[in-house]
């Protein structure tokens, strides 16, 4: 194990800093992958700077700034200046040799004990090539190009297992965002995600979200604006649908329960995704999507065969599955072939409804915890839970007309399955109800269940299942 020669809480009481709470936790943390989205005036660039400053006084090491550009790599490097040579007066001392030319990229410090820290510019991609780095910290990561990180930077961290430092105000969902979400991912160990707000520096802003500064900034800035700049939001846009979906919250790792009930619900599709979300819901009617099944250009044999030729956890069950009501003739292939699937016109046709009802679900429903979680491995649903927005112009058009069509097709599945089971009611496999043959021979002679089926089973009466020509009984 490598030895520690400074005490990072020490240096920092040395040199005069007091990180903010927020700080404290990044500083604290031993990750590998450090990945901080933060709102500007956040602090990012000294919190940087302080965190890799004792790591200089370990011998042998070196140490890499890379930025966009000089310029944007300049920035924690002005920091370690004024802090290692300036404030420690390191300047004094002749056999530490150093430039700090921003103009000509000559920006660098080493150390007598073979410590080294330089400046270095993705512009100039012949500069990145080298001996093996102990750390790196991507500068501005949100503005770099992913083939930087990838060609030329993790592959020389490999030989000495080095790490690296992401910090950036967000801009959209891009490099920046897919490394920042692995920190979410507890099956990525190596990689921790932070994401703090300006107002989360309470040395700047006081009064946190409620502070004067803050309250302007959000009062004149566009909401975009705010929300990327300020609120260190990677899915600034207007006409955001589920503004309640935040990963630090409900994204979370989902072990399969056997002990309670597995669902999964479909939104059919041939040219767009086909999208079958399956989730459980816990005995305190919490939700958790834990797979997800998104691929477009096959037909439903084709995504039955796949379902059934996956690897399942131990214990596994599908209690019922839920349909787009919209195709009858495919929730009856689903029924006969591979599993109990039901399609209330109700789950689809009070789209806004079914919205409100999931809404709840993303709320806070008391100490920091919501309804809903989605597992980290369901790509396709978080990327749409941050994606799904309304068109503009919605006045006096059908709700159901606000969404935009595209990236959409988890959201409405997961909305059948979610209006299904907590406002039809629909918690019970058809085959606690009706003898699984019986049924089988109710699809193929109708579309769905026969009159005998229905009189025999009057509990279905009740259960709002559908017929052929949509219409409930």
């Amino acid at each position: 194990m490598e030895r520690q020669v400074v005490d990072k809480a020490k240096f920092f009481k040395m040199i005069g800093y007091q990180p903010h709470p927020k700080q404290v936790e990044f500083h604290k943390s031993n990750a590998r992958f450090k990945v901080a989205a933060c709102g500007r005036r956040a602090g990012k660039t000294f919190m940087t700077a302080k965190d890799i400053e004792p790591f200089l006084f370990v011998p042998d090491k070196r140490i890499w700034l890379v930025g966009p550009t000089y310029v944007l790599g300049e920035k924690e490097f002005r920091v370690i200046w004024a802090d290692i040579m300036m404030k420690l007066e390191f300047i004094k001392f002749p056999e530490i040799r150093k430039a700090y030319n921003a103009k000509q990229g000559d920006m660098y410090i080493q150390f007598p004990w073979d410590t080294r820290i330089e400046v270095h510019s993705a512009e100039r991609k012949e500069t990145l090539v080298g001996d093996g780095l102990d750390l790196v910290v991507m500068c501005e990561a949100a503005k770099h190009q992913r083939e930087t990180w990838d060609r030329m930077i993790e592959p020389a961290l490999s030989d000495k297992r080095g790490k690296a430092i992401f910090t950036s105000t967000p801009e959209g969902q891009n490099f920046f965002y897919e490394l920042w979400q692995r920190g979410l991912d507890d099956r990525e160990p190596e990689y921790e995600s932070w994401q703090y707000p300006s107002w989360d520096n309470s040395v700047i802003f006081p009064e946190g979200y409620d502070d004067p500064e803050i309250k302007r900034l959000k009062r004149n800035m566009s909401k975009d604006a705010f929300e990327q700049e300020i609120a260190a939001d990677f899915t600034s846009f207007s006409g955001k649908i589920y503004k309640e979906f935040m990963e630090r919250t409900h994204v979370r790792r989902h072990e399969y329960r056997p002990d309670w009930p597995n669902f999964m619900s479909i939104d059919f599709g041939f040219v767009n995704p086909c999208a079958a979300i399956e989730f459980q819901v816990s005995p305190q009617d919490t939700v958790h999507v834990w797979r997800e099944h998104y691929q477009p250009q096959l037909t439903l044999d084709e995504h039955m065969q796949i379902w059934r030729e996956r690897e399942n956890p131990a214990g596994y069950q599908l209690d019922l599955i839920f349909g787009d009501a919209a195709d009858p003739e495919a929730i009856q292939d689903i029924s006969i072939k591979y599993g109990p699937c039901v399609g209330d016109p109700l789950s689809k046709d009070n789209w806004r409804e079914g919205v409100d009802l999931v809404k709840t679900f993303l709320k806070n429903r008391g100490g920091g915890v919501p309804g809903l979680y989605v597992d980290p491995s369901c790509k396709n649903t978080i990327r749409e839970f941050n994606n799904y927005k309304s068109a503009e112009g919605g006045k006096d058009r059908d709700p159901r007309e606000q969404a935009k069509k595209c990236d959409d097709h988890a959201m409405d599945a997961l909305r059948y399955g979610i209006m299904h089971i907590f406002k039809l009611g629909m918690r019970v496999r058809l085959s606690d109800v009706i003898d699984e043959s019986e049924l089988k021979q109710g699809l193929s002679d109708s579309g769905f269940f026969t009159q005998e089926v229905r009189e025999k089973y009057p509990t279905l009466a009740n259960a709002g299942f559908v017929t052929m020509d949509g219409q409930t009984f």
